[in-house]
């Protein structure tokens, strides 16, 4: 049980995002592994309305919760700016039940966005024609990420939005666990692109498996001879760039995830704004001093699930040139891809240690893969 349990714990790194092809790095998921999966439904017109936080830090709550259960485990996950997926062993999938059930709950309640979710085992995603196979890229010492491919994944999610009475949870009231959220903040202003625009792009391939790993290896070589390398085109170029936040707008988000009234609102409100006065301070001091480079060595910019997923920072030249390369990959019948542009890109925190392990999601301001992700699925239907 154990070597399941640690597949992916035990799988080996690599370090080059347009490895990312090479076969030699993935492994079939086991067959006793499930996916879970969290999608919020009317992400757009949420984002229309400004609730564009609120959506990445919706779509960030199924995932920390599923990491608490049992912090010695390594799991894969995709944060994709208005859902997620995790990829979880069978000894856990009781817990798992609780913290999707949860998750919905608390989007609803603390707010009024509505979570599709929903469990499916691996072993019946291979039974339906799809696969999971998996590689893990280290970004630094601190961080690695889940590169997913396959079609399991996208399967699940098509299959939870098709029939999410079957594949949602049902039986979970006899579950003794609570669920656990703490370590996900949002405290931070938006931050300023480094360069004119602050880019998110999905990229994906329309060919058949062979083809798309050629597809995909020419389009990261194409990226970074526009863009310049990964340390180039980070959409964080400075940590000076990164300030904590005292907007009532920001802090609240995570006030209303750890409150059970309006007086434990405020409560939470003004505790969090305090650690920011002395998070401000402490991070000019000591100890904390570092604190700012680690975020920059644990952020989730770059990233593969059966499509790139990229947020990066561009100049308006590189721009044209870049959005022109992918439009002739897309009238080749090659791809489909969305891009949002904007000035800023939003952090959503994952913190389990203070001074230890973080995970920062980046995406970019305003709607960033969500609305992307409606220029694809636009693209689909022209086809």
């Amino acid at each position: 049980m154990k070597q399941t349990i640690d597949f992916y714990k035990d799988l080996k790194t690599f370090t080059n995002f347009s490895d990312i092809t090479e076969d030699k790095y993935f492994k079939e998921i086991p067959d006793d592994w499930f996916v879970v999966v969290s999608d919020i439904k009317n992400s757009t017109k949420a984002i229309e309305t400004g609730m564009y936080k609120q959506v990445n830090f919706v779509a960030s709550l199924l995932i920390i919760g599923i990491l608490n259960i049992n912090r010695k485990l390594d799991l894969p996950f995709c944060f994709g700016g208005d859902g997620a997926s995790v990829l979880i062993p069978n000894s856990i999938v009781n817990e798992a039940k609780k913290v999707l059930v949860d998750t919905k709950s608390k989007a609803k309640t603390n707010f009024d966005l509505n979570l599709r979710i929903g469990i499916i085992s691996v072993k019946e995603i291979k039974e339906l024609g799809a696969k999971i196979e998996i590689s893990k890229l280290s970004l630094s010492k601190e961080h690695s990420q889940a590169i997913i491919r396959g079609n399991g994944l996208e399967l699940a999610e098509e299959l939870i939005k098709k029939d999410e009475e079957k594949y949602s949870v049902k039986d979970f009231t006899h579950i003794d666990y609570e669920s656990d959220f703490e370590g996900l903040e949002c405290r931070w202003q938006d931050i300023p692109s480094p360069k004119d625009e602050t880019l998110s792009i999905l990229i994906k391939s329309l060919k058949d498996e062979d083809s798309s790993k050629k597809i995909y290896k020419n389009i990261l070589l194409k990226i970074e001879e526009i863009t310049g390398s990964y340390d180039l085109r980070h959409p964080i170029l400075d940590d000076s760039k990164l300030n904590l936040s005292f907007n009532p707008m920001v802090l609240n988000a995570e006030a209303s995830l750890f409150s059970k009234s309006k007086i434990g609102k405020l409560f939470n409100f003004f505790k969090i704004y305090i650690e920011n006065i002395l998070g401000k301070y402490l991070m000019s001091k000591g100890n904390w001093g570092d604190y700012k480079n680690r975020i920059l060595r644990t952020t989730d910019t770059e990233k593969f699930d059966d499509m790139i997923r990229m947020v990066i920072s561009i100049n308006n030249k590189d721009l044209k040139t870049l959005e022109s390369f992918l439009e002739d990959e897309y009238k080749k019948r090659n791809i489909i891809y969305g891009i949002h542009k904007s000035n800023s890109a939003l952090m959503t925190c994952l913190i389990f240690e203070r001074h230890g392990k973080h995970i920062h999601f980046i995406d970019s301001s305003n709607g960033g893969y969500a609305i992307a992700a409606k220029q694809m699925k636009n693209q689909i239907k022209d086809l």
